[in-house]
């Protein structure tokens, strides 16, 4: 028999990696979507996009990651079904990137969806803001104007909808975890 927290630190920092990465994903991927979406609006792009944030709220994780590991490691043979790493691979850095790609998606596949929607919506708001027509008047750049002035103020309530994602990231990680085979916290709960 081995102490409990013995098992937690054991299993803790495989669980932050897939979290991390999983939540770098989210942000990068929805952030970005939201702003091309929000700058290209009324467009096949904008209307994608916002199918995309209904697929990412009604299609489940565990469907997904199951769909994926069909088709990117039994159908195409590029990434593997599960695990940390390969065994006896001595930790190189591809195989590890490899073995993270997929459940770091799978975990991060709503969050992007709920992030591209809220960043299109506050980029669409800001943008109709008076400061905003006031630096097109003064000739700054379209680019400048999005990215400097309209972009920072839109993602300051993303800051709020990412602290109330923080739990339910760690609660997926349990189902993700599992299906993938991470040895993470999720499978210690499980197991």
């Amino acid at each position: 028999a081995r102490p409990a927290m013995a098992l937690v630190l054991e299993r803790l920092p495989a669980t932050l990696e897939l979290t991390v990465t999983s939540l770098l994903f989210s942000l990068v991927l929805g952030v970005a979507i939201g702003v091309v979406a929000a700058i290209n609006r009324a467009t096949m792009f904008d209307t994608l996009t916002r199918i995309f944030a209904v697929a990412g709220h009604a299609v489940p994780g565990f469907w997904l990651g199951l769909v994926l590991i069909w088709i990117f490691a039994v159908g195409l043979g590029w990434l593997p079904t599960g695990g940390l790493a390969t065994v006896n691979s001595n930790f190189d850095f591809v195989d590890l990137l490899k073995h993270l790609i997929l459940p770091a998606l799978i975990l991060s596949f709503g969050r992007v969806a709920n992030f591209s929607r809220y960043v299109r919506g506050e980029m669409l708001e800001v943008i109709r803001q008076d400061y905003i027509r006031t630096a097109r008047a003064k000739g700054l750049s379209e680019r400048l104007i999005l990215y400097r002035h309209a972009l920072r103020n839109a993602l300051i309530p993303l800051i709020t909808i990412l602290g109330l994602n923080l739990s339910s990231l760690f609660g997926g990680a349990v189902l993700i975890e599992t299906i993938f085979a991470w040895p993470g916290m999720g499978r210690l709960i499980v197991d």
